[in-house]
């Protein structure tokens, strides 16, 4: 269960070193069942410095959990609807916070119009949005740092 004492907010530019950090021990450790640990140094070799992740989203709407430990998730949406980054801290995994920021996102979404989304998920993200209807349009294989890896192009269609 989310805790009551989860805050979701816009990231501001102070968050962007813990962000990084956040990102790179979701995908060394809860992704770690899912892939190898090569695939995971390709995929995050080390955290990216502040600068190198704001400007990496930048542009996007960032939308960031907190809680008392600091930084817990981060949900990201480009201007044309692709879900971008949608990570939890690890021992945040399969508590409703990852629910709590995409349901914020989707909201964002709909207020801004969009008809719909996009996204390129992971093995377990896949089925996180699976359960909320997304529809699988590919299982691709991409090559982050020279290394195979696959993941899913899903959609989701927000104009019905």
């Amino acid at each position: 269960m989310t805790r009551a004492s989860d805050t979701i907010r816009p990231a501001h530019c102070g968050d962007m070193a813990g962000l990084a950090a956040l990102i790179h021990a979701a995908v060394h450790q809860g992704a770690a069942g899912a892939y190898t640990a090569q695939q995971r140094a390709a995929w995050s070799p080390a955290p990216r410095t502040a600068s190198a992740m704001a400007e990496r989203l930048s542009g996007q709407i960032i939308l960031a959990a907190e809680d008392a430990r600091g930084l817990s998730g981060v949900f990201t949406l480009t201007a044309d609807g692709e879900t971008d980054f949608a990570y939890v801290r690890p021992d945040r995994k399969g508590d409703g916070l990852a629910g709590r920021l995409y349901d914020a996102v989707l909201a964002e979404a709909r207020r801004r119009a969009l008809t719909g989304l996009t996204v390129q998920a992971s093995h377990i993200a896949r089925r996180f949005f699976e359960k909320r209807g997304w529809t699988l349009v590919e299982t691709q294989t991409v090559r982050p740092n020279g290394v195979a890896m696959e993941n899913h192009r899903m959609m989701l269609n927000l104009s019905r």
